[in-house]
């Protein structure tokens, strides 16, 4: 059974990694700020994560806990996974994230935040340092904003070299409907988003060469209560896909997500214990 869970870890890295510059700068900045606001009005000091096989079993050698410290500023995640632990601390000003930082055996990974008075995502400053192959790895992200404060561009600058420029192009809505990467004036990929009538997500959409048509990356549900309840995850290249459904208490805080195959097989369960201060 612990076999599986390396599956689970594959899924939620790849969905928190996935290149979407919209989605991981803008909308997940302010998911995340917003989560880290709801555990502070609720006086959370440290939430624990359970994982839970298919039989119901527990997944032995894992554990991920956070810690959130008593003033706020700091949030440290660890993570262990086979007598292997990972570190990400999290650093916080006035409600927002400012820094994440994280160390695994030889990879320091850390990713600076900045913000333009009106709180926007002004840029992004990513760095990877690995000691074992002695290289490092440097990309910065610089936002910049129309007359009606919505993303009209992104410079995505690696190594102060390799420079891709990312358009966005807004719906009859006045959403961000499209993310267009271009590089050397050829466009290199095309994301669309599409939104419900709240102007919530609920689909990411691009071209897939092999299909030969638009097929979603993401496509993303909510409750009543305009909390995400489903999110689909599909496979590059495969046919298969996978659905996370997540369970709230009354007090807004997530207390599971399950995650499914095409097939409906059960793949693996998280339940989540808050510690108050």
């Amino acid at each position: 059974m612990i076999k599986r869970l390396p599956v689970i870890i594959y899924l939620l890295l790849a969905f928190s990694a996935n290149a979407q510059y919209y989605f991981n700068d803008i909308i997940s900045i302010k998911q995340g700020n917003d989560q880290y606001r709801l555990l502070r009005s609720q006086k959370i000091a440290s939430v624990k994560a359970i994982s839970y096989e298919p039989d119901n079993s527990l997944t032995e050698g894992f554990s991920v806990t956070q810690e959130i410290s008593r003033d706020g500023k700091k949030v440290t995640i660890t993570t262990t996974n086979n007598n292997q632990t990972g570190t990400t601390v999290n650093n916080y000003d006035m409600g927002i994230l400012k820094r994440t930082q994280s160390n695994n055996k030889n990879i320091s990974n850390k990713t600076d935040y900045s913000y333009d008075a009106q709180g926007r995502i002004q840029k992004v400053h990513l760095s990877t340092v690995d000691t074992f192959m002695n290289s490092t790895i440097a990309e910065v992200h610089e936002w910049s904003y129309d007359e009606y404060g919505a993303p009209s561009k992104m410079l995505r600058i690696k190594n102060n070299t390799d420079t891709i420029i990312v358009q966005f192009i807004k719906d009859d809505q006045q959403n961000i409907g499209e993310e267009v990467w271009k590089k050397n004036d050829r466009v290199v990929e095309r994301y669309y988003y599409y939104y419900n009538n709240n102007r919530q997500l609920t689909d990411i959409v691009r071209y897939n060469s092999k299909a030969k048509k638009l097929l979603p990356d993401f496509i993303y549900e909510y409750n009543t209560s305009n909390q995400l309840s489903q999110m689909t995850q599909f496979s590059l290249g495969s046919s298969n896909y996978f659905v996370w459904k997540y369970k709230y208490n009354d007090k807004g805080l997530k207390i599971e997500e399950t995650c499914s195959d095409k097939s409906k097989l059960q793949i693996g369960r998280i339940e989540y214990q808050y510690t108050s201060l």
